[in-house]
């Protein structure tokens, strides 16, 4: 958001950090270190199409509209993009790959299990038989580069938040970002929003996902959000490399040649003070 302050992650404490190191460690221990959306009770109670996963209102999880949120101040907000739900427990990759495709255009991809699989494969993801379940950032990538797009990888370790301002710089400027998380023992979504909240502090700020594995708010529309302070933190992964990766983000935007999609308007890099 222009003018607004840089955040200063650097000025936390040493024993914040020890804790969250401790929490982090905790989750690793718990999830096993898988990196594929492997909670498999979940996933069977999955419902693909939402018919029985849109209940009632519920005062604990009130609906976003789209529509509204893209002309909402202090809401950056990519509209028409949201998450085709994925039919097995570590495709989330290959959903995200679908919907981004989805989203541009791209010719043959339709939103189904069929579609799914193919980029599955296409892209090299191992099913949980494997010991590295899932599709790494570099496979996630390349498949992309091979379907029309420029794509880049990037990675951030140094807790100054610098991944974070990329990533909400993208949403600025209408890229839908790709995102690796431990959401889920590791997690593949699409950020798509970012609310300021109009609030001071920035750690009050939402984060908005097009998720393949929308089952958190009763109203399965391809949505989820989350606290930008929960998600920073919660933004790394253990099993896709040799050690503890944090911040792992996949830019692509469709190379010029043959784009059949909604073209990107690239706004001009706001300025900060």
């Amino acid at each position: 958001m222009p003018g607004r302050a840089r955040f200063h992650f650097e000025a936390l404490n040493m024993i914040s950090r020890k804790a969250s190191m401790l929490c982090i460690i905790s989750i690793l221990l718990m999830s096993g270190f898988n990196s594929a959306c492997t909670n498999e009770y979940a996933l069977k109670n999955n419902n693909r199409n939402g018919t029985d996963m849109t209940h009632a209102d519920i005062v604990w999880f009130p609906r976003p509209d789209p529509n509204v949120l893209a002309s909402t101040p202090n809401v950056d907000f990519i509209p028409n993009l949201t998450g085709y739900q994925q039919t097995t427990d570590y495709t989330c990759g290959p959903a995200v790959l679908l919907s981004l495709a989805k989203y541009y255009g791209l010719a043959g991809i339709e939103e189904n299990t069929e579609t799914e699989m193919r980029i599955a494969k296409e892209a090299g993801t191992r099913d949980l038989n494997n010991s590295k379940p899932g599709t790494k950032p570099d496979e996630m990538a390349a498949w992309l580069e091979r379907n029309g797009f420029d794509a880049k990888v990037e990675f951030e370790d140094k807790g100054d938040a610098s991944a974070l301002e990329n990533l909400r710089e993208n949403i600025r400027r209408g890229i839908p970002t790709l995102v690796e998380w431990i959401d889920l023992s590791g997690h593949w979504a699409i950020a798509v929003g970012y609310d300021y909240c109009n609030v001071s502090d920035p750690w009050d700020d939402v984060l908005i996902l097009a998720d393949p594995y929308d089952r958190y708010d009763n109203y399965q529309d391809g949505y989820t959000v989350v606290n930008a302070n929960r998600f920073y933190w919660m933004w790394f992964d253990a099993l896709y490399f040799d050690n503890l990766t944090w911040r792992t983000m996949v830019t692509a935007t469709p190379k010029e040649s043959g784009r059949t999609g909604p073209s990107v308007e690239f706004k001009p890099v706001a300025s900060s003070v």
